[in-house]
């Protein structure tokens, strides 16, 4: 064979290859598609997630299956889909939580920003700062002048060290010049129990959490931790409006795939959980356990993980949290 005949018959190698991945990648997909969620069964994540998986499934023609992979923090799950073969057949759970984890732990074995191709935010939800009804306290400034009076004395309630409510009062803290005392619990339940209880007065919860006990009266709103005022409780001020816009936080939760994931693929996932969330179906599901839709391009929402990352590392560099 001749050298010409030769670099042909390498190029129309090199072009069959690459139109046969072309082609896989058009058709995906073939098979099952994993979902990994990085938290037990019948938690927020997997509450929010289930329904979207069961419309994935029907618009893509293939079985969207959840595999729940618990521990360390949503670590050990994030860890499996962060080095799965990048070929759109594993997509992982990934969330704010994620962003907080990259700060607080000495070794996370994957990089949230660079080791995920991020695909489609899902859902978002605000943080509520609340008070037991008892604790003599009816209002932020309220809150904020009594702990100027007596430093350290105020405590507040979290589910746990490195926690979006133990964070969102560091903030609050760091703009306001006062100093609280921290209660860390296991878990947001029995932190709610104690300040339904009265043994510590303040906490930062989502609305699944707060609205039945703040319609019942057992606990008043101070702020939201939103953009702008939640439509079921119109009556509760925002952070920014009452003069701390740094507080603005949005808790979310997203799709993210390997690095290296095909850019069609993305694409076409992408547009299948816009589809998804645009419909009511989905979003009431969403909005019955405290979240509402978030809609955005891959583009949009790596920048949001990118962002988040720098701004909870920033926060515990400064405070000096590490959690071991």
């Amino acid at each position: 064979m001749c050298r010409t005949q030769h670099l042909a018959a390498v190029a129309f190698g090199c072009f069959m290859a690459a139109s046969t991945v072309s082609a896989q990648e058009a058709s995906w997909p073939t098979r099952p598609v994993r979902i990994i969620v990085p938290a037990p069964a019948g938690g927020a994540y997997d509450r929010a997630i289930r329904p979207l998986a069961d419309d994935l499934s029907a618009q893509l023609k293939q079985p969207f299956v959840i595999e729940n992979k618990p521990g360390a923090g949503n670590i050990i799950g994030t860890q499996a889909g962060a080095t799965a073969a990048p070929d759109g057949y594993t997509l992982t759970v990934t969330g704010m939580l994620n962003t907080i984890a990259q700060g607080i732990y000495e070794k996370v074995p994957f990089d949230i920003v660079n080791d995920f191709t991020h695909v489609a935010s899902v859902a978002g939800g605000a943080q509520w700062l609340v008070v037991n009804r008892d604790a003599g306290i009816d209002s932020l400034p309220s809150l904020i002048a009594q702990a100027k009076r007596e430093p350290g004395k105020l405590t507040y309630a979290s589910s746990g060290q490195g926690s979006t409510g133990h964070l969102l009062m560091e903030l609050l803290q760091r703009s306001t010049g006062t100093t609280m005392t921290h209660i860390p619990y296991k878990g947001g339940a029995p932190a709610l129990q104690d300040v339904l209880g009265g043994q510590v007065p303040i906490t930062v919860i989502p609305i699944s959490g707060a609205m039945s006990n703040i319609q019942s009266g057992k606990l008043k709103a101070l702020a939201v931790s939103s953009a702008t005022r939640s439509a079921e409780l119109p009556q509760v001020a925002t952070f920014e409006e009452l003069g701390y816009k740094q507080l603005t936080v949005t808790s979310w939760i997203g799709l993210s795939a390997p690095k290296g994931t095909p850019p069609d693929i993305v694409s076409k996932l992408s547009a299948a959980v816009r589809a998804s969330l645009s419909k009511p179906e989905i979003r009431a599901k969403l909005e019955a356990d405290g979240g509402a839709a978030l809609i955005m391009s891959p583009e949009q929402f790596s920048a949001l993980v990118k962002s988040d990352t720098e701004r909870w590392g920033q926060l515990t560099r400064s405070i000096n949290l590490k959690v071991n």
